[in-house]
């Protein structure tokens, strides 16, 4: 019903008859429980400020965004309602339509938008406050699969780029071996280990980057029965030539009884090699360092933590941790840990990462075990 029609209506109340009142009495109930039916029906909050800036109606959706009930909501002073995002004082009378973005931390992080569009010839304001947090998270992962896939385009360039030389270091190291066999005794026993401590290298080098290219694919893994300690110690062995020389000590705590994954083995043993390498680099070269490695299971995964006592990384980095390119190493290239991410997500599992600068850091990667066992409720 228009608001000139109402006026007129109250101008007559004193010359309508009883019938007359009463059918207009209905006609309002049944138009205002209709509108009450459509706004509470809204996903997006609605709160109507009259001139004073006192709430006098709101949704039911508005009322689950601030979890209150409506007679609590409509309580609330109008600046609390906004978050601090707008002063009434300055829009009551302004006849201005707003816009602001609100993020909240508690109880869960959440976004919002809230929109105040005056009405009543700007003497009163309509709230309308709109969830974004959906859409923004959704355009984040979208973000963020999009910058993997150039990540990996440009790993699988870079590799390859490095593959060829590589393959020809070691066809020449093959090559000066068979001329090194028909040397002198006394020079093949000099050259001869040194020759071999090569080819091993480029063997090893050969062997990272093809499970590097394996881990950057995503949907093409080889799954198999994987024993999680024994891919540990493989990868502690590779590392051994780089960890035994800075004499970091590697403490492990692994359980005996550990059950298998099914998984792609080659992937694991890049996001552990990351890890590991990771720890151990953390630590400062003149400071007596440790790494803490430990697995454990319980009836659905299995647990790997990784733990050291470098240098921690502070509260400002932690944020973007999983950016590429984005290092505390001099000679890092920030794809480590983004990798690790990727590969643990492929395999259904979770990472989590806690630090403290200056003190450590501790790495916690949960993987399902391949027997999983289902739970229900009971009957």
């Amino acid at each position: 019903m228009k608001r000139d029609t109402l006026d007129k209506i109250v101008n007559r109340l004193e010359h309508l008859e009883s019938a007359e009142l009463r059918h207009l009495f209905m006609r309002l109930a049944s138009e205002k429980g209709l509108l009450q039916d459509v706004f509470d029906a809204l996903r997006d909050g609605l709160i109507l400020f009259d001139a004073e800036g006192n709430a006098r109606f709101a949704n039911k959706s508005a009322c689950a965004m601030f979890n209150r009930p409506l007679h609590e909501l409509l309580r609330m002073p109008f600046e609390r309602l906004v978050g601090g995002t707008c002063n009434w004082a300055e829009l009551s009378g302004s006849g201005v339509a707003m816009t602001r973005d609100l993020h909240v931390n508690y109880p869960e992080p959440r976004h919002y938008n809230f929109l105040m569009s005056p009405v009543a010839e700007g003497a009163e304001y309509l709230l309308l406050i709109r969830d974004d947090t959906e859409t923004i998270t959704r355009g984040e992962e979208d973000a963020e699969a999009e910058q993997f896939n150039l990540v990996t385009y440009l790993a699988g360039a870079v590799a390859h780029e490095i593959g060829n030389p590589l393959n020809s270091l070691g066809l020449n190291l093959q090559l000066m071996q068979r001329k090194l066999a028909k040397a002198e005794p006394d020079t093949r026993s000099k050259l001869e280990p040194l020759l071999e401590s090569a080819l091993a290298e480029t063997r090893r080098l050969d062997t990272l980057l093809r499970q590097f290219l394996q881990s950057m694919r995503p949907g093409r893994k080889h799954r198999e029965p994987v024993q999680l300690n024994e891919l540990i110690a493989r990868v502690l062995q590779v590392l051994e030539p780089e960890i035994a020389p800075r004499g970091i000590c590697v403490q492990q705590a692994l359980s005996r009884e550990l059950p298998e994954l099914s998984a792609d083995g080659g992937q694991l043993f890049q996001a552990f090699y990351n890890l590991i390498r990771n720890a151990f680099q953390s630590i400062p070269g003149d400071t007596p360092g440790g790494i803490y490695i430990q697995t454990d299971y319980n009836d659905t995964d299995v647990r790997v933590i990784i733990g050291d006592n470098g240098s921690g990384i502070s509260h400002e980095v932690m944020g973007n941790m999983y950016e590429p390119f984005r290092t505390t190493k001099r000679k890092g290239n920030g794809l480590g840990l983004l990798i690790v991410r990727h590969i643990v997500k492929e395999h259904s599992g979770t990472l989590s990462l806690a630090s403290c600068e200056g003190t450590g850091t501790t790495v916690t990667i949960t993987l399902p075990r391949a027997d999983r066992v289902v739970r229900l409720l009971p009957a």
